[in-house]
């Protein structure tokens, strides 16, 4: 009993190794960065909402598409969020070049063009409102 104690318990080790680094490897990096912090305004052309990951406005402004990153999906219907096609915003954001070479738009603040409306995503810190709150089983706190 004691030799395959032995041989099962550095096993299980290395297969906890294994799986953590393979979580850390596939957890979001922030994304914001105040160094490329710019101000877009442009009309929703398409709300994405995937299975995992957060929801991402496709915002047409001009001749240019933006794909913006907001929030998961739980803390945009927890605080009563709902982005619809057609609306103007006021983006605030930092860009942010995906693995695959895509620009994206990480949101720090919107504001609805037509009421006013402010939706703060990050705090002063830029840190984003729901770090640390997982809401769902597997939310995730990055983006």
């Amino acid at each position: 009993m004691n030799g395959h104690i032995k041989i099962i318990l550095p096993a299980i080790c290395m297969i906890f190794l294994l799986f953590a680094a393979a979580y850390a490897e596939g957890e979001d990096e922030e994304g914001y960065d105040e160094n490329t912090e710019l101000t877009i305004k442009g009309t929703v052309k398409e709300v994405i909402t995937g299975i995992r990951g957060p929801v991402i406005i496709l915002l047409k402004s001009g001749k240019k598409e933006y794909r913006v990153v907001t929030a998961p999906p739980w803390y945009i219907a927890g605080k009563g969020i709902e982005f619809k096609t057609g609306t103007s915003y006021e983006i605030i954001g930092s860009k942010y070049i995906s693995a695959e070479g895509r620009l994206y738009i990480v949101a720090n603040r919107l504001r609805d063009l037509s009421s006013g409306a402010i939706i703060s995503l990050r705090d002063s810190s830029c840190m984003p409102l729901w770090r640390g709150r997982r809401m769902m089983r597997g939310g995730r706190s990055g983006y």
